[in-house]
């Protein structure tokens, strides 16, 4: 455009044909022009910075999503990590709550034990002077031993008179435990007894069991709180090659069972 009005005010003036006042114009609009054309560079300038820096802060905040995104993912496996590890704790304070309370079962299960052996030998102490019996804990169990030459002749199973009075007395005890469960067991030496009615220690041991629970039972003892077993010479308490060991192994031992529930399916686990 400068050429253009360059070109126009030479001819003019060569020419002759432009007034002093048309030149002052002409040269007041170049001059006008000039500042137009500075203002628009100024203002490309302008723009082309604010471009340029626009570019910059995308390209950063492209940068800055890009890191944002990263560290969402890593939060992301972070609460999974940590929701895992709180599963895995959980479920480890569920057993440990568990495991406790069946402990919390346990020993109160033997508190009561305790209590009850106490009572026990309390009420039998007479009988355990005498001689006519003995009342011990094995295995988690109380155990109420009885000679068979208290209860029985030898080689019989009938329950002698000696031995109902004695029976009276326990079954007097054991009647007052209604939520619990007894087992009357036979046991004998091995010395083998071949009858008509005992063809071995098998029969015999049962047979003696069965008398005495039957014997308890006509005394009160809840039918279903007791039962009987016969382990002929096969659970020896002493060596049977003495005459002392063989008089220890013929025996009735009443057993309180213990809460099998607890004690035979818990405590193994608890052990382990």
């Amino acid at each position: 455009m400068k050429i253009i009005i360059y070109t126009l005010l030479a001819t003019a003036l060569f020419t002759g044909c432009v007034t002093k006042s048309t030149y002052n114009a002409t040269l007041e609009e170049l001059g006008k022009t000039k500042s137009s054309l500075s203002e628009a560079k100024n203002t490309i300038s302008l723009q082309n910075e604010q471009i340029n820096a626009q570019k910059i802060l995308i390209k950063k905040n492209r940068q800055e999503i890009a890191k944002t995104k990263d560290e969402l993912t890593q939060l992301h496996q972070n609460k999974e990590a940590l929701q895992k590890e709180y599963k895995d704790t959980q479920k480890l304070l569920d057993a440990s709550q568990s495991k406790l309370e069946k402990m919390r079962q346990i020993e109160l299960e033997t508190k009561k034990r305790n209590e009850i052996y106490a009572r026990f030998v309390k009420q039998l102490q007479k009988m355990i002077d005498a001689g006519q019996l003995s009342v011990s804990i094995e295995k988690g169990r109380i155990v109420i031993n009885l000679p068979d030459n208290v209860l029985f002749k030898t080689g019989h199973a009938n329950v002698n008179a000696e031995g109902q009075k004695v029976l009276k007395e326990i079954a007097n005890v054991l009647k007052e435990f209604k939520d619990r469960r007894f087992q009357v067991e036979g046991h004998t030496d091995n010395v083998p007894i071949k009858s008509a009615r005992y063809p071995s220690n098998w029969e015999l041991s049962t047979a003696r069991a069965l008398n005495v629970v039957h014997l308890m039972i006509e005394e009160g003892v809840d039918p279903e709180n007791i039962s009987a077993a016969g382990y002929g010479e096969f659970q020896p308490r002493a060596d049977n090659s003495t005459p002392e060991g063989r008089k220890l192994n013929r025996r009735i031992e009443i057993i309180m069972l213990p809460n099998l529930e607890i004690l035979s399916n818990e405590l193994p686990k608890l052990v382990k």
